[in-house]
């Protein structure tokens, strides 16, 4: 089954916006090295927050695209999560499972200060991906012929006989004029995603994604 497009979860305006007002930009990783990344904070026209939305689209089958918000909005979300959030407080506490008392929600900020945006002037992609499941009875059974079999995909291509497919978008791609990159896309620990300026690496997701100029994803950019 062919499911619908998942589009980055950001408006045209802030999508103009990171692609031509960024000064000063943070990345909060998780601790212990592994790369994961939980936020990418932007100081454009205003803070933005960068985080993953993960999207349930049938039964064993999420894709996991981007979201960007606002301090503002983020705690909306959260006052919005309250009730539940004490439901499941309260649910542990009968248990006796021992967590600290909850607070009220507080608007997300930085864990430390922004570091200045390396680049003067840039342009802005979005990637796009083909998700997908598929059983191992339509793959290859050793390993380097099934890294040899998905290398040989084409972007936006599943392997035959996928049950589901999907094809999300994943990353933000900055590119400066002296052609220097700078990657956020969905990836990693499921909720986490992966920042690089590894050029080995973003060439690497290049081969795997649809790119599209960001002033192209509508006229009101």
């Amino acid at each position: 089954m062919e499911h619908e497009p998942v589009e980055i979860r950001a408006t045209p305006r802030v999508l103009r916006s990171l692609a031509q007002d960024i000064t000063c930009f943070r990345v909060e990783e998780l601790p212990g090295g592994s790369g994961d990344v939980t936020a990418v904070w932007f100081q454009a026209d205003q803070l933005y927050l960068v985080s993953v939305d993960i999207l349930g689209l049938a039964f064993k089958f999420e894709v996991f695209t981007l979201v960007v918000n606002t301090p503002a909005e983020m705690l909306s979300i959260m006052q919005a999560n309250v009730p539940q959030m004490e439901q499941a407080w309260t649910e542990m506490k009968v248990a006796d499972i021992a967590i600290p008392p909850m607070g009220p929600p507080v608007e997300p900020a930085p864990a430390d200060g922004l570091t200045k945006w390396p680049f003067r002037s840039w342009c802005l992609d979005v990637l796009r991906r083909k998700q997908f499941t598929v059983g191992l009875e339509h793959l290859p059974e050793t390993a380097d012929a099934l890294e040899s079999y998905f290398s040989s995909l084409r972007p936006g291509e599943a392997p035959v006989g996928s049950e589901h497919t999907c094809l999300t978008d994943v990353g933000l791609l900055f590119t400066s004029e002296e052609g220097e990159r700078f990657l956020v896309v969905a990836d990693g620990m499921p909720g986490c995603m992966r920042v690089t300026d590894d050029e080995e690496v973003v060439q690497a997701y290049l081969r795997q994604c649809i790119v599209v100029p960001v002033n192209g994803l509508g006229s009101a950019l």
